[in-house]
């Protein structure tokens, strides 16, 4: 007889458990925001003798908001819009600004002026679910538009002594890189683990990597010495591309 109310109650929190998890798993609508830690790869990341570009390109933190919805219990389609927000490396074109002033036999020291530079990405495609209890992961391939923003490097140029000093009467050097912001089609893909909280609220783990094959046109590096300038224009295209690792909260609905 004192066995009955703990097996009542177990089998009322089984059936609970139950229909929480078939709940859970007849969920058609996702909505999650996350955020997180941002690695840049592709030839702006990657460090190249003789390419002034390449290794440009820093580490950052991105947003991204995404809307899932499922047609069977295992397949969907995933909506994703996204921010990245990178630092950049002026090393590059220091690099470059030094092989300016090999002629002149002096060396320099630079001051560098840079800003970050930005990717936004407007990602849709199909998703899979797998459910685990009330735990559940999905996987997605995507395909959109890439918004990126390249960098500008402005670098002031100071001539060394003999004795490692300013010289004032060293000639005045001046390189920039400017601005250009490209659009090309890119993709996307990943993974995420949602993890329940409480009723709706769901927490979400993800890593995503999006990129794209872009067209630079007349991006220019533009070296002023002593008044003269030496432009040095660059006219490719380029894989540039961000691996987002980051954690937010859901809703499930």
């Amino acid at each position: 007889m004192k066995f009955y109310p703990f097996i009542t109650a177990m089998i009322l929190s089984i059936l609970i458990f139950a229909n929480q998890d078939t709940k859970a798993q007849d969920t058609k609508n996702f909505f999650s925001v996350t955020g997180g830690y941002s690695l840049p790869v592709g030839q702006l990341a990657r460090e190249k003798l003789n390419d002034p570009l390449a290794g440009l390109a820093g580490s950052g933190h991105y947003g991204q908001v995404n809307y899932d919805h499922r047609i069977w219990r295992w397949f969907g389609f995933r909506l994703t819009g996204s921010l990245n927000v990178n630092k950049t490396n002026s090393d590059p074109i220091i690099e470059k600004a030094n092989s300016y002033v090999q002629a002149i036999g002096r060396t320099y020291t630079w001051q560098s002026d840079v800003s970050e530079w930005k990717m936004g990405a407007a990602l849709f495609g199909p998703a899979i679910y797998l459910n685990m209890n009330r735990v559940q992961i999905e996987a997605h391939v995507q395909g959109g538009i890439v918004r990126a923003s390249t960098p500008s490097v402005y670098l002031t140029g100071q001539g060394l002594t003999a004795e490692g000093t300013v010289d004032p009467n060293a000639t005045k050097i001046d390189v920039s890189l400017n601005h250009t912001i490209v659009k090309p089609i890119g993709f996307g893909a990943g993974l995420s683990l949602r993890l329940p909280l409480v009723k709706a609220l769901f927490f979400q783990i993800s890593g995503d990597v999006i990129g794209a094959k872009a067209e630079v046109k007349d991006l220019a590096i533009v070296a002023n010495v002593g008044g003269t300038q030496y432009p040095d224009r660059l006219n490719e295209k380029r894989f540039i591309g961000v691996v987002n690792v980051g954690a937010g909260l859901g809703l499930a609905f």
